[in-house]
């Protein structure tokens, strides 16, 4: 019954978001084609604003299920709307096993999942280092990435602020990654790190296209 509430709400909060989307940052999205229409996938892209979230959930042609860190899950009636719609709080302090094994089993139930591997929202609106997290969700779920790369929301909503300005936003999906083609490249030492990088190099890609 929560999960049927939750797509309800979901559906609701998309629609509310697309009337802004559309007339109120005047969004533009390139590459949607690149997201399976089904089973489990990985949407990794740059955080630079709050709003990177909502303006993704309404980009996305599949329901999607955020990972944010968890002081998010604390504030009240936000934790729980954040659950309600599928959010995964992460302990960004730590190594969260429990977190990283709740997403590897989401995805291999076939739903996708939105990650930002630099871990936090970027202080000046430039790609920061990915972390080794999303490498390892890659490397034990065995789902393809696709890079993703947001402009113009830290610009609408900057970090530290809470006013939201009408300026431009740009998403750009890109062509999925599937790390379990070659030879053995999931189980190479050090292939947490190796995939990281080359989801973060993609994303670069992706911004400077722009």
């Amino acid at each position: 019954m929560t999960g049927q509430i939750g797509r309800i709400f979901y559906s609701i909060a998309v629609f509310i978001i697309s009337i802004f989307a559309r007339g109120f940052f005047r969004i533009k999205i390139t590459g949607a084609e690149n997201i399976p229409l089904s089973g489990g996938v990985i949407i990794a892209a740059n955080h630079i604003s709050y709003l990177d979230i909502p303006l993704l959930s309404y980009s996305i042609n599949r329901h999607a299920d955020f990972v944010g860190k968890k002081q998010l899950f604390t504030i009240p009636v936000l934790g729980s709307l954040f659950r309600l719609l599928g959010g995964i709080p992460i302990d960004r302090d730590k190594v969260d096993r429990t977190a990283l094994r709740e997403i590897v089993r989401r995805l291999n139930s076939g739903k996708i999942i939105v990650i930002y591997p630099e871990g936090t929202r970027s202080p000046d609106g430039r790609l920061q280092p990915g972390k080794p997290g999303v490498g390892f969700i890659v490397r034990m779920s065995g789902k393809k990435v696709v890079p993703t790369a947001i402009s113009g929301t830290d610009k609408a909503m900057p970090s530290g602020s809470w006013f939201i300005r009408p300026r431009p936003v740009t998403i750009r999906f890109g062509k999925p990654l599937d790390f379990s083609i070659g030879s053995g490249f999931l189980t190479r030492q050090g292939a947490d790190s190796r995939i990281t990088e080359e989801i973060m190099g993609k994303i670069a890609d992706l911004l400077e296209a722009g």
